[in-house]
């Protein structure tokens, strides 16, 4: 209980920074071979402003939510300020993942509207034929 407490009042209250994932493990798939994505463990490090570092841990991720965390990749993360404790930003995380989503929601929209214009113009311009009937 008092874990998850601390969770919360580092994610509204700690200091934020940047980590690197190190070591990431698929625990479940979601929907069939994982079609609709995985949940994820993640573990990582971070170097604090003072260049003592630090590690942090998180389970149960989903990867549709969160993105596809591999070791390599930089993720935000929240601490305090003595540096004995340290969360993954998941709030964050899931507002990038988000974002990202919207983003290529809209591009596909964009494209099907430049492809039916593309179409009606070749229309417009094709030779008219009269019906038959």
């Amino acid at each position: 209980m008092f874990d998850k407490v601390l969770h919360h009042k580092l994610l509204r209250e700690g200091l934020e920074g940047e980590g690197v994932v190190t070591e990431q493990k698929v625990e479940g798939s979601k929907g069939q071979t994982g079609a609709m994505g995985f949940y994820i463990g993640v573990e990582g490090r971070l170097r604090f402003p003072d260049g003592t570092e630090g590690n942090f841990h998180s389970k149960g991720l989903d990867t549709s939510r969160v993105g596809d965390l591999m070791p390599g990749v930089i993720v935000p993360v929240r601490y305090d300020a003595d540096h004995k404790h340290v969360v993954l930003d998941i709030p964050k995380l899931e507002a990038v993942q988000q974002a990202k989503k919207q983003a290529k929601a809209d591009l596909a929209e964009r494209q099907k509207h430049q492809a039916i214009a593309a179409a009606e113009a070749r229309l417009a311009k094709a030779p008219k034929h009269p019906h038959q009937g």
